[in-house]
């Protein structure tokens, strides 16, 4: 059987930013390589499968560039799931790692479309790491997670859980709840002093 390298790579760029940057580099070049070569007729851009090539390169999303601009949504490429916090892998290098946290530090005070967008993106992976990690405790503890419900069904719940999770926290942006209700809405009769291990940020934008 042959292995699947790909996954392999894959997670180790998960692993390392460095690896994943350096992959999502060297797709830009060899696009663009391909596009502004004088030879045209040999090195045809019209010819590049570019889902397929994302996928060779071990991305985890497709980069922004002019020439994905028109083809998002309709190349052969899948995209790490949104359980993935992109913007939390960090850098092996921890010089480089204290660097860029500063930097996405700064980012997010200042606010902006991107900020909204990261701090959605994070919410909803640490979301998604939840419901995976309650579901491996199950499993370790020697309990069917899937026993009362089809695995559809908990599909569902899982996302109507993160659906309410954004509505009550763009509420309580808006200050139509307060930290209370809704802790009390998102979190029902814990003890007190589980609700007050839950983090909420009341400057998150939405």
């Amino acid at each position: 059987e042959i292995p699947n390298v790909l996954d392999k790579i894959r997670t180790l760029c998960m692993g390392d930013r460095d690896l994943l940057e350096k992959g999502t580099k060297a797709y830009t070049s060899y696009i663009r390589a391909y596009k502004e070569h004088q030879c045209a007729f040999i090195f045809r851009f019209v010819s590049l499968d570019l889902g397929v090539l994302a996928t060779s390169f071990s991305l985890l999303r497709l980069p922004k560039m002019p020439e994905l601009r028109d083809k998002l949504g309709k190349l052969n490429f899948k995209p790490a799931g949104p359980e993935i916090d992109i913007y939390g892998i960090q850098y092996k290098d921890k010089v480089r790692e204290r660097a860029r946290q500063k930097r996405l530090a700064a980012e997010l005070a200042a606010g902006g479309k991107n900020a909204k967008q990261i701090k959605a993106e994070q919410r909803v992976a640490a979301k998604l790491q939840r419901v995976k990690d309650i579901r491996q405790d199950a499993i370790k503890k020697g309990r069917n997670p899937n026993k009362k419900r089809g695995r559809q069904a908990q599909m569902y719940d899982e996302w109507d859980e993160l659906a309410k999770e954004e509505r009550l926290h763009k509420k309580l942006k808006q200050r139509k709840i307060t930290k209370e209700q809704y802790k009390k809405l998102m979190y029902g009769d814990k003890t007190e002093e589980e609700k007050d291990d839950v983090i909420i940020d009341s400057d998150v934008e939405c």
